[in-house]
């Protein structure tokens, strides 16, 4: 840990306290399974401002402090709060954001869930391949929004092989019409995964 990382984790903290968290170390913030909206209020704005307020590169502190975030605000109880831009925030390019630390961002959203209203932004995330399969559990989230282009970004994202089995998992929840033939190749995948989703979304084209 670095002297930075001293200073912005003790103010974090410190921070998280006063809002009313009961966690004493970084990682205990992702562990509390109840947060009031002062906390969440809290956490969202930190994970927004991170860098701002941890600055330099991207340390193993700071790293620990976005993971911790992330899962921090990855509850029901985050549903229609400043939690769900915040977790957005982290798939921004312009960040230097590692991988298990930007799924875990992915994994809460789809864990909230964000709501139908974040929908165009989320399925920019979904069809971005720049995020490869950090962007998994955000493609998993389409079968969630219910909105009626979540199967057309699926499909689009169905010759990628770091969201493939998402992509199919999505199809199938949402019993998609009229893709038998996009899916058919996937029937014969030794991917167990990948072709009992496909069986499921034959069984229901009614097309």
């Amino acid at each position: 840990m670095t002297a930075t990382d001293d200073a912005a984790a003790t103010k974090l903290l410190e921070e998280y306290q006063l809002a009313g968290g009961y966690g004493r170390t970084i990682s205990e913030i992702a562990d509390m399974p109840n947060a009031s909206p002062k906390v969440i209020a809290l956490l969202s704005q930190w994970l927004i401002e991170l860098e701002k307020r941890w600055p330099g590169p991207e340390t193993e502190g700071r790293a620990l402090a976005r993971l911790s975030l992330a899962r921090a605000l990855g509850h029901k109880y985050a549903r229609k709060t400043a939690a769900v831009p915040a977790l957005i925030s982290q798939f921004d390019t312009a960040k230097s954001i590692g991988s298990r630390e930007r799924w875990a961002a992915g994994h809460a959203l789809y864990d909230i869930p964000a709501g139908v209203d974040y929908f165009d932004q989320l399925a920019a995330i979904a069809t971005n391949r720049e995020f490869g399969d950090d962007r998994q559990m955000v493609v998993s989230w389409l079968a969630k929004s219910r909105h009626p282009d979540a199967v057309a970004v699926a499909l689009s994202q169905l010759d990628d092989e770091a969201v493939q089995g998402h992509a199919l998992e999505v199809l199938s929840k949402l019993r998609a019409q009229g893709v038998r033939d996009r899916v058919e190749p996937f029937l014969n995948s030794k991917n167990k995964w990948h072709k009992r989703s496909a069986e499921r979304i034959v069984r229901y084209d009614e097309s």
